[in-house]
């Protein structure tokens, strides 16, 4: 798939042989897209993914909830630069409460405590549950306990809270404003946030049957299918993204175009420009971390949860963008793994680092 066989030439280290599929996806530039999937979505039943088969992209999800957030405040549906108290009620420090930007740019200061969201088997918690204390995914409440604004903390919890909000002020549930405000204006059909239930009512109807019905399984790194085949996690908007690779590259494209300085469908090049905000020079934006130079920008999301990891990669300067998924847990970091090794040599393919 991959110019020159550059993406052959990666030795897939971390993935067991023949027990995962890999999904990779490359924008060059150019107005092509290049998608490729190999392997099973399924080792028991040796079922093949295809660029239509759902992954789990965990912690993409943020990147995902801070375009929703950024499409809903634009409409003045909620404030950005608000306190989100004034529509969830929340333990504070001081004076002041965090707001959506500063939640979802992990300077919100919510700290996860140690041990909290850990995956389950079965349907995830509510969120409302999560927030106010009575699930197992976090011990009591969720609290501020450092000032917001004064520190980077990389928080689940944090992202609980925005997605509190955002079911407060429109009166649905997240997935569903995700899906109206996200999934349906690109024509999406194999991507949504999913907590494990067989079916839903509404518009998500088919894509929660899809994903029960053919979402891939996810691995161990010993290449055994972790049980019930698909964990789940509690706090959608933080780690709880389902997608196929076809319809990665469409975010991908699109995306891509508001952070490169154009107006996309779902994002102009205002809100795009939010997306890499940088104040205090922590290298993360609002469900982004930026990496590279300055003359060589890239703007990074990624995911690692229990049977699945992946990284999303756009490159404004060039217009480029890519992205690797695999459904095992490779036991190392992306940087380690078939998932970061795959992607930096794409980078060096196409000019893009």
């Amino acid at each position: 798939m991959v110019e020159d066989g550059a993406a052959g030439a990666v030795e897939d280290r971390h993935v067991p042989g023949g027990a995962a599929a890999v999904a990779t996806v490359v924008l060059p530039g150019d107005g092509a897209v290049l998608v490729d999937v190999t392997g099973p979505a399924d080792a028991v039943t040796g079922v093949a993914a295809t660029p239509g088969t759902p992954f789990h992209l965990c912690s993409v999800a943020k990147t995902v909830a801070a375009v929703v957030v950024l499409r809903l405040a634009a409409r003045g549906v909620l404030g950005l630069h608000d306190d989100v108290r004034a529509l969830v009620p929340v333990e504070v420090p001081g004076a002041t409460g965090p707001t959506p930007w500063q939640l979802l740019a992990h300077r919100g200061g919510v700290v996860d405590p140690s041990g909290s969201f850990e995956p389950t088997d079965g349907p995830a918690a509510s969120t409302c549950d999560v927030v106010e204390g009575r699930a197992d995914a976090h011990p009591g409440p969720v609290r501020v306990t450092r000032e917001p604004g004064s520190t980077f903390s990389y928080s689940d919890a944090g992202y609980c809270l925005v997605e509190r909000a955002v079911e407060v002020a429109t009166g649905e549930s997240f997935a569903d404003v995700a899906h109206r405000e996200v999934v349906v204006p690109l024509g999406l059909t194999a991507t949504g946030y999913w907590g494990g239930e067989a079916t839903v009512a509404g518009p998500r109807r088919a894509v929660v049957e899809l994903f029960a019905r053919a979402a891939a399984s996810g691995h161990h790194a010993d290449g055994t299918r972790v049980a019930g085949g698909r964990a789940h996690y509690a706090g959608l908007a933080a780690s709880s993204l389902w997608s196929s690779p076809a319809d990665v590259a469409v975010l991908l494209a699109d995306l891509g175009r508001a952070l490169a300085g154009d107006d996309g469908v779902l994002l102009d090049r205002a809100q795009g420009a939010a997306l890499r905000h940088d104040p205090d020079g922590v290298s993360a934006g609002p469900g982004t971390f930026l990496l590279g130079a300055d003359d060589h920008p890239c703007v990074m999301t990624q995911g690692w949860g229990r049977g699945f990891q992946g990284q999303v990669r756009w490159y404004p300067r060039s217009r480029g963008a890519a992205a690797v998924l695999v459904n095992c847990e490779p036991g190392v970091a992306q940087t380690g793994s078939v998932v970061g090794r795959r992607l930096v040599a794409l980078a060096a393919v196409h000019g893009w680092a």
